[in-house]
């Protein structure tokens, strides 16, 4: 199975323009193919739950992902455990990268943001983002001898995709 990107928007308020990319304006974010394969490995082995993980880069490129446990599996549902995304957000620190983005797997779905997902994209009850600056990629296992995953920005609720270049 090859590392594909991105497919047709599925939701007219999914636009490219702008999205936010650590801070800074882009158009794209960059990920290598060996990468976005252990990704989907990650989430197939997940089956039937979803999976997820963080990803650690900077300047728009990714260049370390981090393979979690969902410490609440489910097949429509993650959840991070804490301690570890503890541990993860500090080795992303002391190797000098930024939390690039998030990723978790829609084993039925399409690679799209979910109500929910975009709901637990603020701090419960707020409209504070948890991860303002993050890229979150949604892969989906619809197919799987031939998973889709599409990246997005979520601000003030809406959603923004942010294409991914898998090099």
């Amino acid at each position: 199975m090859s590392p594909e990107c991105g497919v047709r928007s599925l939701h007219p308020a999914v636009t490219s323009a702008n999205a936010r990319v650590q801070g800074v304006r882009s158009a794209m974010l960059n990920i290598r193919k060996s990468d976005l394969q252990s990704i989907y490995n990650h989430c197939i082995a997940g089956l039937p739950n979803e999976a997820c993980g963080m990803l650690g880069g900077r300047n728009g490129s990714i260049e370390k992902v981090f393979l979690m446990k969902n410490a609440k599996p489910g097949p429509d549902y993650y959840e991070m455990d804490p301690e570890e995304q503890f541990r993860v957000m500090k080795d992303i620190r002391d190797s000098g990268l930024e939390l690039t983005g998030l990723f978790h797997s829609h084993p039925t779905g399409h690679a799209y943001p979910s109500s929910v997902d975009v709901e637990q994209a603020y701090w419960p009850g707020t409209q504070l983002p948890n991860y303002p600056d993050a890229v979150y990629i949604i892969v989906s296992l619809m197919d799987r001898s031939k998973p889709v995953a599409r990246g997005f920005s979520i601000e003030e609720g809406k959603v923004h995709e942010v294409p991914l270049a898998a090099l």
